[in-house]
């Protein structure tokens, strides 16, 4: 099945919108395998595109969220910046906050306020100018242009050649500081006890401190460790059936028709469910890995992930209620009520789940059963 470019920048911009505010009233929505938005267009609304190759010569005011393979931002950004690509580029003049998720990125132009990365490459060359704080987690970092205040992160190699007008704390392996560089205030460097770096001291104003750090092994325990008494046991189950009844409740509580439509499908055929939920719970992980490989469907990862977790959560939940309305017509209770059910399945599989040895294997048997579930209310229904 092929995502459109279209819709994955419409999901970019529903997850942006949800972690960040902006006070421009006009938003634009661009998804193509190939953008370009040319030089002396200007462009007064927030952006939010995707595609494979970005070139955006245009000056905006707005903020700018893009994802992409190459990216590459010429023009003046009267905003922020919230990118994220394999490759990123910015020359031009930001004036607000960058962020950006990359495997190299490469600034060249002046930043205003603050510059978070985090990915493989970073490199401020000779002529960029960050005005605020930059931090960052990277393999490599080379600052070779001016940071208006501090240095803050870590990786693997950190170089300073340019000028930091405050403090630099950073946790390396390796750490060069060479005699072109200047920083006007103190340094710390965390690092291993074994490793070397070159600094020359007349680059840093301030203090210089390293913090060494050794890695100890830890001690094999040889006590032995107790197992729960039966009374430990039951309290354990009780207290997990209780966090299960609140879940299941709230379910039950805030979306009836669906935890029904669910309910009905954990009955109906619970071995291929049980089937379906294993199948489902090993292949998220690849299919999530191979999205966000993709960068362009990094949003649809997310929104995806976000919808895996709550699915671990619930699966075993919705087992439970149909556990609970067995037993109670088993007691000759023609119409059990949901939450009823609910309190006395959690509770059930909350006491088996604690049986040594097959407790365990009822526990899992019955979260795949409602994974699959799950997964099935997903799909569209089949039209009659």
């Amino acid at each position: 099945m092929r995502i459109s470019t279209k819709f994955v920048s419409i999901l970019l911009a529903f997850i942006c919108l949800l972690f960040s505010s902006t006070s421009a009233l006009a938003v634009q929505f661009k998804g193509e395998e190939s953008l370009n938005f040319a030089k002396g267009q200007k462009i007064e609304e927030t952006m939010f595109i995707a595609g494979e190759s970005i070139t955006f010569d245009s000056d905006i005011i707005g903020d700018l969220y893009c994802a992409g393979q190459s990216i590459v931002i010429t023009g003046n950004v009267k905003g922020d910046i919230i990118c994220a690509g394999q490759s990123i580029k910015i020359t031009g003049l930001v004036d607000g906050n960058v962020r950006i998720i990359a495997q190299q990125a490469e600034i060249t132009g002046t930043i205003n306020r603050n510059l978070n990365f985090l990915g493989q490459i970073l490199t401020l060359d000779n002529q960029s100018s960050v005005k605020g704080d930059v931090l960052f987690g990277v393999q490599s970092i080379s600052l070779l242009g001016a940071a208006g205040r501090d240095l803050a992160g870590a990786g693997d190699t950190v170089t300073i050649s340019g000028s930091l007008l405050r403090n630099a704390t950073v946790n390396v392996s390796s750490l060069n500081i060479t005699d072109n560089a200047t920083i006007k205030g103190d340094l710390d460097y965390y690092t291993e006890q074994s490793s070397t770096s070159s600094i020359s001291a007349n680059s840093v104003i301030g203090q210089i401190r390293r913090h060494d750090y050794v890695t100890e092994d830890a001690p094999i325990a040889t006590e032995r460790v107790d197992t729960f008494s039966p009374v430990g046991l039951f309290f354990k189950a009780l207290l997990g059936a209780l966090s299960f009844f609140i879940i299941a409740s709230a379910l039950i509580f805030f979306d009836k028709s669906r935890t029904e439509k669910i309910i009905n499908l954990v009955q109906e055929r619970p071995a291929v469910n049980a089937l379906i939920g294993l199948a489902a719970f090993a292949t998220f992980p690849i299919a999530f890995m191979i999205l966000m490989i993709t960068f362009i469907g990094m949003p649809l990862a997310l929104v995806l992930l976000l919808v895996y977790t709550v699915s671990l959560i619930t699966a075993s939940v919705y087992t439970s209620i149909v556990i609970g309305w067995n037993i109670l017509r088993l007691l000759n209770r023609m119409h059990p009520s949901p939450f009823l059910s609910a309190l006395v399945g959690t509770l059930a599989l909350g006491i088996v789940a604690s049986i040594p040895v097959v407790g365990w294997l009822a526990a899992l048997v019955a979260f795949f059963i409602g994974l699959g579930a799950l997964t099935r209310s997903y799909l569209p229904e089949k039209t009659k």
